[in-house]
């Protein structure tokens, strides 16, 4: 007999067993026989009505309809090429369901798709029940051995159906080195084989329908009974049943203090938990007092779900979910979801400027103790203890804003909370969140109205996406990034626009109750503000030659020399300022945070305040072949110098070459003060 190949185990995947203590119910009356000591097959002629498959085909996959009627065509076609191995029955079995009228004489050991190939050609009418079939006779004994030979022979057969027809034959009386040699194995290979088959029915039928994989299924027969394999299934959470994470529980390790400390030795006792308890030990942890470890994290499952359910009815939440631990695995899984700030209660009002007034005398404390010249053997006490106090009221100041924190109800819909354990076994709430798919989809929806609304203000002020057709994406925002520096400049020289830009956004931010990031500010308002012109000279670096760019580095230039050089007494020089030269330099800080870059949620409104400051980016802006003309084709070069009154020019430069067609253009439009659709204030 040919050696057969077979998956490759790691050793240390699997433990060495013998065999099952409880072998499946079998019906090998005779024992066991793997090889022929003679030539035992033999062959007759058996009407097709007296065959029934036989317990003993190892091959257990059933075949497809269609598998069965294609190959029943070809028995219809070209005959019965091959024959069916069968056992003789001591004595006639009846059959069940629409057979129990039956009696069958012959069982099939190997052949199970020709015989039901046949049967479905009795049913087309093709043959009679009486039909004469050849058929291989071996004796009971050789029934699994002759059925695993053939069958890997042909349609390769699956691992379940493997382990399983070797624990058979072990259970039949089989050595497991006799089943290696014959099979063309290892004993070892063997041995594991036969100790899959010991995991529980109701696991193995998973496996065999794809719930799990090969190597959850050889951490699971680690364990000796089939509960203890259900029990360490069902107590892990979907997203952790790795084979790591089940032998860890089956071998007494993955439970941690925080989930001991959690469910409480004594529940855990009353459920039937036994208690491991060393006398001799000096080692004051819990984890190692626990002999039923699945018991134990199947409690924590059930009592933490429990909670969660209570959150979810409480708070509102689209779903809560539980993690023993926040860990880098589960974290990756969420992300914070955009929350606004509800105005306080008067009480919350009241604590929180008591407990932020405690936290800045303790910090006063603290910086007295560490600027000590002479600090006595006490002061690093005291500055440990100083410490701890500033982080448990900054816990208590933290626990108050978020209860302050909320989700708009656009966002509601999808966020949840995440139920997880500290280190002493408290419930630890992770509210406002949302798993990543779930955020990516928000965001890429939320930034497609900004854009949809962008554009449709594009449209009515002659921008819209059509007329940038030819414009490429970078061409845009080099575009724009001029804009924006010369928006600037136009806000510095009309200060009531910049301070009512100003007041819209601080309104819109505090006033207003919406999705608004929020940021931490090294000021004491609440205001983010960041200025994009470092990102603008990425994107336009011929920038740095314009006229907008030379008149605001001037404007900076001349506050930055009356500044004090240490930003530590900046706020100390602010205070001594006259409210016009605050009102200057607010309406500095408020240009140059301005922004108008193309394919942003900003470039809507900053369209509506070039309007209002006047903006001209003839002014600032001049159509050559290195800002324009070179780089979109020659009907957009075609279009400018018609718009521009050069109709004639326009006319020709199409049925030039490119580079003539731009140093025609270029020529033509200088002094015209032309500009690109995008450049256009809103009129």
């Amino acid at each position: 007999m040919s050696k057969t190949s077979t998956p490759t185990t790691r050793a240390s995947e699997v433990i060495e067993a013998g065999v099952p203590p409880a072998p499946p119910e079998t019906h090998q009356e005779a024992g066991i026989a793997l090889r022929a000591q003679t030539e035992d097959a033999d062959l007759q002629y058996m009407p097709l009505s007296g065959l029934r498959l036989d317990e003993r085909n190892v091959r257990k996959d059933e075949p497809t309809e269609s598998e069965i009627d294609e190959l029943a065509d070809l028995i219809d076609a070209q005959g019965l090429l091959q024959n069916l191995t069968v056992v003789a029955y001591d004595s006639p079995r009846r059959g069940t369901g629409r057979d129990k009228r039956r009696l069958f004489t012959h069982g099939v050991v190997a052949g199970g798709r020709r015989l039901r190939a046949l049967n479905v050609l009795v049913k087309r009418g093709r043959l009679s029940a009486d039909y004469e079939v050849l058929c291989a006779v071996v004796p009971a004994e050789r029934a699994i051995a002759v059925s695993m030979a053939e069958n890997q022979g042909q349609k390769p057969m699956s691992v379940a159906d493997t382990v399983q027809a070797f624990a058979d034959m072990v259970a039949a009386g089989a050595g497991i080195e006799d089943i290696a040699v014959c099979f063309g194995l290892t004993p070892l290979t063997v041995r594991r084989r036969v100790r899959l088959a010991t995991v529980s029915p109701k696991l193995f039928a998973l496996y065999r329908a794809g719930g799990m994989n090969m190597d959850q299924l050889m951490a699971l027969s680690l364990a000796d009974t089939h509960d203890k394999q259900e029990g360490a299934w069902e107590c892990l959470p979907l997203y952790n049943r790795s084979a790591n994470a089940i032998r860890s529980i089956i071998v007494g390790e993955g439970v941690s203090d925080s989930i001991v400390k959690f469910v409480g030795l004594e529940a855990y006792e009353q459920a039937g938990g036994h208690v491991i308890r060393d006398l001799f030990s000096d080692d004051d942890g819990v984890a190692s007092h626990v002999g039923d470890p699945e018991l134990m994290q199947r409690l924590a499952t059930e009592r933490l779900g429990v909670l969660a359910q209570q959150e979810q009815g409480r708070e509102g939440w689209a779903w809560v979910e539980v993690a023993f631990d926040y860990d880098y695995g589960v974290r990756q899984r969420y992300c914070e979801a955009p929350t606004s700030r509800r105005e306080p209660s008067a009480k919350q009002a009241h604590d929180l400027g008591e407990l932020e007034r405690q936290k800045d005398d303790i910090e006063n404390q603290l910086e007295a103790a560490y600027d000590a010249d002479d600090p006595d053997d006490d002061s690093g006490e005291l500055i440990d203890a100083l410490e701890e106090q500033s982080r448990a009221l900054q816990v208590q100041i933290d626990a108050i804003e978020t209860q302050l924190a909320y989700c708009p109800p656009e966002v509601l819909a999808q966020a949840g909370a995440l139920l997880t354990l500290g280190a002493e076994g408290q419930v630890v709430v992770k509210r406002n969140l949302m798993r990543q798919e779930d955020y990516k989809a928000w965001r890429a929806s939320t930034t497609g109205t900004a854009r949809s609304s962008a554009s449709a203000h594009d449209d009515a002020a002659g921008g819209s996406a059509t007329k940038n057709k030819g414009l490429s994406a970078a061409l845009c925002q080099e575009l724009t990034a001029f804009k924006t520096e010369a928006l600037q400049v136009a806000l510095v020289r009309r200060p009531q626009v910049a301070l009512a830009a100003l007041a819209h956004s601080m309104a819109g931010l505090l006033l207003y109750e919406g999705v608004a990031a929020r940021y931490e500010s090294p000021t004491a308002l609440g205001v983010s503000v960041r200025s994009p012109n470092w990102q603008l000279l990425q994107i336009a670096p011929a920038l740095a030659d314009s006229a907008a760019h030379r008149s605001l580095n001037e404007v900076v230039a001349l506050w930055r020399a009356r500044l004090p050089a240490d930003p530590t007494g900046l706020m100390e020089y602010l205070l001594a300022q006259s409210a016009e030269t605050l009102q200057d330099l607010l309406v500095l800080c408020a240009a140059l945070t301005t922004h108008a870059l193309h394919g942003t949620a900003h470039a809507k409104p900053a369209q509506a305040l070039a309007g209002a400051a006047g903006l001209d980016m003839a002014d600032w802006w001049e159509a050559t072949g290195d800002t324009y003309l070179g780089r979109v084709p020659k009907s957009l070069i075609a279009q400018a110098l018609v718009e521009a009154g050069e109709v004639a020019v326009g006319g020709e430069v199409e049925k030039l070459k490119k580079a003539d067609a731009v140093s025609r253009a270029q020529a033509a439009l200088a002094g015209k003060r032309w500009l690109p659709e995008l450049l256009r204030s809103a009129s």
